[in-house]
């Protein structure tokens, strides 16, 4: 298994996935037609990695948009790292980013926070 990076592009967030820091990060926008094309990759790699997990996993949510059908890709990714973090494999931690005056987007995370039982931090950025 490999590490997996991925360019942004106008529609679709970069990602950056490491596989021995346990750093994975998604970050930009994400308004794409057809997400499950984009996402299987990033869905297949993280399955892969619930087999070996590093120690700590961090998953930086690092995202100024996404569309509805984008977060149910997201969400599925989400579920994911919960499996892991409850397997006892891996300390997870989710780290959400979002800009001092975007307050949907705080919002998304406090929304996918109590849908899941890994812990959450908030980052507010600076505009």
């Amino acid at each position: 298994m490999e590490n997996l990076h991925i360019k942004a592009e106008k529609k679709s967030p970069a990602i950056e996935f490491e596989l021995y820091s346990g750093l994975l990060k998604i970050s930009g926008n994400s308004n794409l037609e057809n997400p499950g094309k984009f996402y299987d990759n990033v869905i297949n790699w993280l399955e892969s990695y619930t087999f070996k997990p590093a120690v700590k996993t961090t998953f930086k949510m690092e995202m100024e948009y996404f569309n509805s059908s984008s977060s149910k890709h997201l969400m599925k990714a989400l579920r994911i790292l919960e499996r892991i973090q409850v397997s006892g494999k891996s300390d997870v931690l989710i780290e959400w980013h979002h800009h001092e005056h975007d307050g949907s987007m705080l919002e998304a995370g406090e929304d996918f926070s109590s849908m899941l039982k890994v812990p959450f931090t908030y980052v507010e950025t600076q505009d």
